[in-house]
């Protein structure tokens, strides 16, 4: 890629090792952008969508100089693991057009392979390749590499991401495709006050319970064993937005309890909210007016895969947070910012 200084001077291409070490930032700032939208609540994860597109189209920008610098001359030397090299190369391309797709929304995805889920799931596929690209093609930073011509080559290839970007969202919402409606966060609208048909999904092996019985669900809060039946009888209409990091929105009103209600005088430094399965989150305490235990939605119990008969329900925060099958509420030593921004299983 050639750029063009201010003067109007034509500067000569990029050169080879900057375009390695560009793709090598770009791809952990496409990981790190990514897995941080879901981690931050959904107040905030919009500028990360954004600056996401914005690198992975990035990465597509600098494609012909690599294949020109790089993949070319291997394929010609026959190097033993070119083949290696274009599955890597193949499976970034297929991460980011997946992105594209689910953002215009020209395709979805089947069933419950959607292409956001899809486009993370090679994102993860992703990771050890380029761990390996790094060991088997060390490109060491030096001070020199941060000159003129790569200053303004870099600047250039995000400049052109960002306008494309941007044309991107505005050809979207003038063909009137599907991705113009989509949420801030990059999700689309599914079944909004219409909880049968809102998806049933899980994160990674939070498997639903294999026995669910109201009666007898052995929920415990601060200590003291409670009913579901006596949790309804407090609840109230709390409408929220579950937005879930598979890429689509719901918004519900969900039949609920705020935590500082069940639990007024919390002791400890945070508060853990455990499922039936052993998964978990914790919340500080001075968040617990804007934690909700719910036992139903639209005056109708949940269903067994939304959480029945007890679920967590945070608004401004992604779904992750909203812990399914709640059995247990009680106050812990351990500050909320003490654990993993997002749940490891």
């Amino acid at each position: 890629m050639g750029v063009t200084s201010p003067a109007g001077r034509r500067l000569r291409p990029l050169r080879p090792r900057h375009v390695n070490l560009l793709l090598e930032l770009f791809v952990v700032a496409a990981i790190g952008t990514g897995l941080a939208s879901w981690a931050v609540g959904d107040r905030w994860s919009g500028w990360l969508v954004v600056a996401h597109a914005i690198v992975g189209i990035s990465l597509l920008a600098l494609v012909p100089a690599k294949v020109r610098g790089s993949v070319a001359p291997g394929f010609r030397r026959k190097r033993p693991t070119r083949w290696l090299s274009a599955a890597f190369g193949v499976l970034v391309l297929a991460t980011v057009a997946l992105g594209v797709s689910h953002a215009t929304g020209v395709w979805y995805g089947v069933g419950y392979w959607s292409a956001l889920w899809t486009h993370s799931l090679f994102a993860f596929a992703l990771v050890p390749l380029f761990v390996w690209h790094l060991v088997t093609r060390p490109v060491s930073p030096r001070p020199t590499d941060l000159d003129r011509r790569a200053m303004l080559g870099g600047g250039l290839v995000v400049g052109v991401a960002a306008t494309v970007y941007v044309a991107q969202e505005g050809a979207t919402r003038l063909t009137g495709l599907a991705g113009g409606d989509r949420r801030f966060t990059g999700s689309h609208e599914v079944a909004s006050y219409q909880p049968a048909r809102m998806p049933t999904v899980i994160w990674f092996n939070d498997q639903r319970p294999a026995y669910i019985d109201e009666a007898t669900w052995p929920l415990v809060i601060a200590g003291q064993p409670i009913t579901v039946e006596s949790l309804r009888a407090r609840a109230r209409p709390v409408v929220a937005t579950l937005d879930c990091t598979g890429g689509w929105w719901s918004e519900q009103s969900w039949d609920a309890v705020a935590l500082s209600e069940l639990i007024p005088e919390p002791t400890g430094r945070s508060v853990r909210v455990e499922s039936q399965t052993g998964y978990d989150r914790l919340f500080a305490l001075d968040a617990l007016d804007d934690v909700y235990l719910a036992v139903g939605y639209g005056g109708e119990p949940l269903r067994p895969g939304h959480g029945a008969p007890v679920r967590l329900v945070v608004p401004g925060r992604r779904g992750p947070w909203w812990v399914k099958w709640v059995t247990s509420v009680e106050p812990n030593d351990r500050p909320s910012w003490l654990q993993p921004p997002l749940p490891l299983t």
